[in-house]
């Protein structure tokens, strides 16, 4: 399989690799109960210009589980000198002669990711840029498949915010895979042209649907929340935005379906049952495991 040294575009990954190598060493890291010391001796650095949670702390704890050691800014924009990423190769390059082994970078300004890949001094790994976020999107793809044996085949509803890095980087993934259907419920914004254009080119089949039901067609139910608190109750104000998840919205979905949802609980929706199919927090275990394969694959 293709050896990445640097993982930065989910539209570039190839399937053979996502599912012969990754996913195999997932249910592998999954099954053990003691985690091989492949970190031991070696650091990784997560240079964030956004806040984070969840990405940010698997990816630490993927390191530690790893007996490596895991650094950060939780806000790069706060710390000088490295306050902005325009001067992205050098602060990459000082980061390497501090024997710093791989990058974690997550940055909202197009091209810094791309502009730290190409100085070559050490793996990096994009940790969310404007549309993308391959991790994330390896770790959304993995919980399909591992709790529904497979992608393909498969219909996914995405429900929400749709001008999101989480969004366009979980369809640029699906058209790796066949017979995919996509459900889009815009409660904001539009997925952009270019990633609904690498959909229909690799035979995804995009519906848009402006109310939820529909849903219960889905296998997969992906919810991605507003941006803040203001934007939700802006969107209610609307008489949009709103999704009431209880035991009578359960039952309408397919024994099978799973709910996931990529965000920390915020508000964002109204989760009011227990459910099996809510996924949530298996998915999050799962991008431990992407994570904890995803560094073992670059750093070899």
């Amino acid at each position: 399989m293709a050896k990445h040294r640097h993982l930065i575009d989910t539209a570039n990954l190839e399937r053979a690799w996502v599912e012969g190598e990754l996913f195999a060493r997932c249910d592998e890291i999954r099954g053990q109960s003691e985690f091989e010391p492949a970190m031991r001796g070696r650091s990784l650095y997560c240079l964030f210009y956004e806040p984070s949670f969840l990405t940010r702390t698997s990816f630490e704890q993927a390191a530690g589980l790893m007996d490596g050691q895991a650094y950060h800014t939780e806000d790069a924009s706060q710390f000088f000198p490295v306050h902005t990423p325009n001067y992205i190769d050098n602060i990459i390059n000082i980061l390497a002669s501090l024997h710093i082994n791989m990058v974690v970078l997550r940055s909202g300004d197009s091209g810094v990711v791309e502009r730290a890949e190409a100085t070559d001094a050490m793996p990096v790994v994009n940790g969310g840029s404007p549309d993308d976020h391959p991790t994330q999107a390896l770790a959304d793809l993995y919980t399909i498949h591992h709790e529904l044996g497979s992608v393909d085949g498969k219909t996914i509803a995405v429900v929400g915010r749709l001008e999101h890095r989480n969004v366009s980087a979980l369809l640029k993934g699906l058209a790796m895979f066949d017979d995919v259907t996509l459900m889009l419920v815009p409660f904001s914004g539009q997925v952009p042209e270019e990633v609904v254009g690498h959909l229909e080119g690799n035979g995804v089949t995009v519906q848009e649907h402006r109310d939820i039901d529909s849903l219960p067609e889905a296998d997969v139910i992906y919810l991605n929340g507003p941006r803040t608190v203001a934007h939700a109750q802006l969107l209610r104000s609307r008489n949009s935005g709103h999704l009431k998840i209880d035991a009578d919205f359960m039952s309408r979905l397919k024994d099978d379906c799973i709910v996931m949802d990529p965000m920390q609980r915020s508000g964002d929706f109204s989760i009011e049952t227990q459910d099996p199919r809510l996924a949530f927090y298996r998915q999050a275990e799962n991008a431990l495991f992407v994570r904890m394969a995803v560094i073992r694959h670059v750093l070899g």
